[in-house]
């Protein structure tokens, strides 16, 4: 039977005669040794709180114990009143998971002490992957979750779902969080890159579901934003990832899903956006997406019919006339700019668009019917963008 980690830190304090703790990644303690020696304030209070106070928990972040080495050295801070510390981060796969801490006392640790506190560190790391990190039991409660918090209907279920989320992976309701969708090939492989997602993004911060070749995660955001978070299921192997604006409440996910889905179909029918990015990052993208989508996806949505049956082969030129102009806000000299084009021989072709289509370009409401045919067009796989 694998040892728990209370007895891990119960070991490593009687081989080390010293105070041990083991907290996570969120500076909360998970087990600690007996203490009958060496008075330490912060200890005392991390102790009776079951986490560090929070002036200790900021200073602890600017250590850079993510990227330390296997055992490190932390110096005292009077102003918390917080002696010296020998430190072994837990990590599993390069996610830290959380910190085995020792009061080394008046006598640095020795090379042997130092190999046993990192023996012991890895061995946490096993146990609390297998715990937070791993399949089976665990994850099939994050998957019944996340369906309540982003398939029920009643916003009573959707908000205990939360709760009960929040209070397994350690994140504050109000913190910020985005929720992304991603596309890939097979089950199998949606399963997989999306653990290597979440080891990537620290596997407290992240957490997932697969349907069919999607897969939905909900992640805890930190300093990191949508885009970011779109762009490390990229990074894992998914085909494109799409993250919806920042939540304003954990219970709000199920409101992130369509546009994050939107935004989803515009990065997989127009390959110029790339294979990741955001509701608020691809501008109007999603929005257009989803109103394609609403009306069953038309390869060309009226005016454009009338443009592209012109002869001569002109049709596309004059689409692509008409897109330039209103992707430049009305500015023809620019659009003929970007379209390598003289100015007169723009004009002649904007004249022949508002003949064809019966379109008045100076009138507001022709201009975002013409936008949205255009849109709709290049999302329903158009001549490439040039």
């Amino acid at each position: 039977m694998a040892a728990s980690v209370q007895d891990l830190v119960d070991d490593l304090a009687d081989a080390l005669r010293r105070p041990v703790a083991l907290e996570d990644r969120r500076w909360r303690l998970l087990a600690y040794s007996a203490h009958t020696e060496l008075e330490d304030r912060v200890r005392q209070a991390s102790i009776l709180a079951r986490a560090a106070p929070p002036r200790v928990a900021a200073w602890l972040d600017t250590l850079g114990l993510e990227a330390a080495g296997e055992v490190v050295d932390t110096p005292p801070n009077a102003a918390i009143e917080m002696g010296p510390r020998t430190a072994a981060p837990v990590r599993h796969e390069g996610a830290l998971l959380g910190v085995v801490w020792v009061i080394p006392g008046p006598v640095a640790l020795d090379a042997r002490e130092r190999s046993l506190l990192r023996d012991t560190a890895r061995a946490a790391a096993d146990v609390l992957w297998a715990e937070r990190a791993g399949g089976g039991e665990a994850h099939a409660r994050i998957a019944a979750l996340l369906g309540e918090l982003l398939d029920d209907p009643d916003p009573g279920v959707r908000t205990r779902a939360a709760s009960e989320l929040a209070a397994r992976q350690g994140w504050s309701r109000s913190g910020a969080f985005a929720l992304a969708v991603m596309d890939v090939a097979d089950d199998d492989a949606a399963s997989e890159i999306l653990e290597r997602a979440r080891r990537r993004w620290h596997a407290d911060d992240l957490v997932w579901r697969v349907r069919g070749a999607a897969g939905t995660v909900v992640a805890h955001l930190g300093a990191r934003g949508p885009d970011a978070l779109a762009g490390a299921l990229v990074d894992a192997g998914a085909a494109h990832a799409a993250a919806s604006a920042v939540l304003p409440d954990l219970a709000a996910a199920r409101e992130g899903v369509g546009g994050a889905a939107a935004a989803l179909v515009a990065l997989q029918h127009v390959p110029a956006l790339g294979r990741s990015g955001s509701v608020d990052g691809l501008g109007a993208w999603p929005r257009v997406a989803a109103l394609w989508d609403a009306a069953g996806r038309p390869a060309a949505p009226a005016p454009l019919p009338a443009l592209l049956g012109a002869p001569r082969g002109s049709g596309v030129e004059l689409v692509r006339a008409l897109e330039a102009v209103l992707d430049c806000g009305g500015d023809v000299a620019e659009a003929a700019r970007v379209l390598h084009v003289h100015r007169a021989t723009l004009y002649r072709r904007l004249a022949r668009v508002q003949e064809l289509t019966g379109l008045d370009l100076a009138r507001g409401d022709d201009r975002l019917h013409a936008h949205l045919a255009v849109r709709m067009w290049r999302l329903a796989g158009s001549p490439d963008l040039g």
